[in-house]
C-alpha cells in the first residue's frame, strides 16, 4: 500500500459523503423505505470508518517508513477542489435562486462531485477515482433525464442521491479490500 494515510482519508471522506448523499435525498421516499435507506447508509458509513482505521493501523505498524514519496495533496488537488467549490456555488445559486428548482440541486451536486473525481483521478493517475466519477456523473445525467421525462422527485433522489451515495460507499468499501485497495 503506497499511501495508507491517503487511503484512510479517502475512505473516511467517501463513507461520510456517501451517507450524506443518502440522508439528504430520501425525503421523497415512503416512510419505511426512507428510514431503511438512512439506517443502512449510517451503518455502512460507521462500518467503513472502523474498517478504515483498522486497515490504517495495520499498514502503519508494518510500514518501514521508507519510500513514502511525495504527497498527493499538492497544487493539482487544490485546483480541482477550488473548481468544485466554484461550480457547486454557481450551479446551486442558479438552480435554487434563478430557476427555483431545488429538487434538481442533487443532480448538480452529483454531477460536479462526479466530474471532480474524474479530474482528480487523472491528476493523481488513480483509475478508481475516474471510475467513481464516471458512475456518479452517469447517475446525475440519468436523474436529469428522469426529471425531464417524468418529473418524479423520488426518481431523481433515487438516482442522483441514493445512487451516488451507494457508489461512494461501495468504492470506500472496495478501497479496504486487500485485493482492490
Amino acid at each position: 500500500m503506497a499511501d495508507p494515510f491517503g487511503r484512510l482519508v479517502g475512505t473516511l471522506v467517501a463513507a461520510a459523503f456517501g451517507a450524506v448523499f443518502v440522508l439528504a435525498n430520501t425525503d421523497a421516499f415512503p416512510a419505511p423505505w426512507a428510514a431503511a435507506l438512512r439506517i443502512a447508509a449510517v451503518v455502512a458509513a460507521v462500518a467503513l470508518a472502523v474498517g478504515a482505521v483498522v486497515v490504517f493501523r495495520r499498514a502503519a505498524r508494518s510500514a518501514t517508513g521508507a519510500g513514502q514519496g511525495r504527497t498527493r495533496w499538492g497544487r493539482g488537488y487544490w485546483l480541482v477542489v477550488a473548481g468544485e467549490v466554484v461550480a457547486l456555488a454557481a450551479g446551486l445559486w442558479l438552480i435554487n435562486g434563478v430557476l427555483d428548482r431545488p429538487d434538481l440541486a442533487v443532480v448538480w451536486v452529483a454531477l460536479v462531485v462526479g466530474v471532480h473525481f474524474v479530474v482528480l483521478g487523472r491528476v493523481w493517475r488513480f483509475g478508481r477515482f475516474v471510475a467513481l466519477g464516471a458512475v456518479m456523473s452517469a447517475l446525475a445525467v440519468l436523474a436529469a433525464v428522469a426529471a425531464v421525462l417524468t418529473g418524479s422527485v423520488l426518481l431523481v433522489q433515487l438516482l442522483a442521491g441514493v445512487g451516488s451515495g451507494a457508489a461512494l460507499l461501495g468504492f470506500a468499501g472496495a478501497a479496504l479490500s486487500p485485493r482492490i485497495g
